[in-house]
């Protein structure tokens, strides 16, 4: 199997993490603090309104107006999208590619696989966030932002099973360059 490469990064961690924090501030600031996965319920009570309005009304969670409607979640979501859409084709890293050098190195050219991979990791993280009434982006980035308690013990967990994941998925390093 060949080589596989990949660039360093544009900005230096701590860069990125302290550009994060500013935004966290400002979300908090103009309206509320970030968070992702409200949106998927949003989208699932449009789509129950749609079939049976009745039952999504009344139903104690997914009834509630956080819920039923289309608002600035949606729009943080979309921007989150285009802007790292943008920002890869600023920064000329955008590329339409099937698999990772990441993936490559440590699975070989098996881009189906890696998809069903992804597909189920995703959702696994989905189901657990809406369990927890919350997902990761939330609970860590904002939970932090706001001095939460609850984000210490989220945080030390959701990277430490995040880096032994890593490891057991990518043992292998591809060159960095």
């Amino acid at each position: 199997m060949e080589k596989q490469t990949v660039r360093k990064s544009v900005l230096p961690w701590w860069i990125a993490g302290l550009l994060l924090a500013a935004v966290q501030i400002a979300a908090i600031g103009i309206n509320q603090p970030l968070g992702v996965s409200t949106q998927f319920v949003v989208a699932d009570t449009q789509i129950i309104n749609t079939i049976n309005p009745e039952y999504g009304q009344n139903h104690p969670l997914i009834g509630s107006e956080k819920y039923q409607k289309i608002g600035y979640g949606w729009w943080l979501d979309i921007g989150l999208i285009a802007g790292a859409f943008v920002a890869s084709v600023a920064i000329g890293r955008w590329k339409l590619q099937y698999t990772t050098a990441w993936w490559k190195t440590n699975h070989g050219p098996y881009p189906l696989m890696r998809f069903l991979v992804c597909f189920i990791g995703g959702f696994l993280i989905l189901l657990g966030s809406r369990f927890g009434h919350g997902c990761t982006s939330g609970q860590f980035a904002s939970g932090w932002a706001q001095l939460s308690l609850s984000a210490v013990p989220f945080t030390i967990t959701f990277f430490g099973f995040g880096m032994l994941t890593a490891w057991i998925f990518y043992p292998k390093a591809p060159v960095i360059e």
